[in-house]
């Protein structure tokens, strides 16, 4: 059986853009190609990705994986060795915290809000916690949320009555809700855009976190594509007429895959990373071309974006992007 990037892409739950990617440094590239043109993967590509993705879970580097899989799979009973173990960690965190639900599933079913206490106690026995937040970074949360006298419940209520009467993204009603639900996540992490990205990653992958806050990923769709329409207002003093109207074709088209490529490179940044390294440069690959495509493909466009990103304290705030991650990905650029 042959299969094309995309029925592969299918069938192993990545996407089109990771297999090309895998395809440009050499880890995995289709094998066949067919009487039209079309490069196709056949079994034995589907072995290897099989292999990658189980290495992948191991939290390993491409560039380790590509030197395990040079062996001959020599070190693959070893990895599956260690899979297992790692699995069976997941399991006795996963018995832990399907007993905290337990308990926070009663408080929900009497109209009882939990406590923050009871939030962060979930978060911190699933087996994904360790991979988003430190220690000190979970005890900073905890104690500005004790300290805050927002309304996250009155929040998340607002936002889900706004889907469910229809209301988009551009409308005035949403653009003060993103604007409140933003400042609310700021005041948790202390202004930190670097942990505001972290709180993204962890909502956007953890389903049993969408089951407790009532946010699934339709609802931060929401958020961020209001966000990006008011963003959109602040350009409009740097652009002309026509460019404006380039930008609402192409801007928004763009957003759900920013935040995404950003907790990558902010995540590569704190585990220091070199920026010449494959991983951070094809990040940053992806960064040029998300830029100029917002811009509508267009150099000049694209250069009064970021010098209005650059002037202008609104346009970065919420964004997860600030001074050290714009150098990196600089740096990183530059030696592409």
């Amino acid at each position: 059986m042959l299969l094309k990037i995309g029925q592969l892409a299918r069938r192993s739950g990545l996407s089109v853009r990771a297999l090309r990617h895998y395809d440009d440094i050499a880890l995995l590239a289709p094998s066949v190609r067919s009487d039209k043109g079309y490069r196709l993967y056949d079994g034995a590509d589907v072995a290897r990705l099989y292999r990658i993705q189980a290495l992948r879970r191991l939290d390993l580097p491409l560039t380790q994986i590509q030197a395990m899989l040079a062996d001959g799979g020599a070190s693959l009973p070893q990895v599956v060795e260690q899979q297992i173990a790692s699995l069976e960690r997941q399991i006795a965190q996963a018995s832990a915290l399907h007993g905290h639900l337990r308990d926070l599933q009663s408080q929900l079913a009497g109209h009882h809000e939990p406590s923050m206490d009871n939030w962060l106690a979930a978060l911190e026995r699933m087996a994904a916690s360790e991979r988003y937040f430190t220690d000190a970074e979970l005890h900073t949360l905890k104690t500005r949320r004790q300290q805050r006298t927002g309304d996250n419940a009155h929040l998340t209520a607002t936002l889900r009555d706004l889907m469910e009467r229809g209301l988009q993204p551009d409308s005035p009603e949403a653009g003060a809700l993103a604007q409140s639900w933003i400042a609310a996540l700021l005041d948790d992490v202390g202004g930190d855009e670097a942990m505001l990205m972290k709180l993204y990653a962890m909502n956007w992958n953890e389903p049993t976190l969408h089951m407790l806050s009532g946010v699934d990923r339709a609802a931060m769709q929401f958020i961020s594509h209001a966000m990006a329409h008011r963003r959109l207002a602040i350009y409009a003093a740097y652009c002309s007429e026509a460019e404006m109207a380039l930008l609402r074709q192409h801007y928004i088209k763009q957003t759900d895959a920013w935040p995404i490529l950003i907790c990558a490179l902010r995540d590569h940044l704190a585990q220091g990373t070199p920026p010449a390294s494959a991983e951070v440069q094809a990040l940053a690959r992806q960064w040029q071309a998300l830029s100029l495509s917002k811009a509508a493909g267009n150099p000049a466009l694209q250069a009064k974006l970021r010098h209005a990103f650059e002037r202008e304290p609104a346009l970065r705030i919420g964004s997860g992007i600030d001074a050290p991650l714009i150098a990196y990905v600089r740096e990183a650029a530059q030696s592409l």
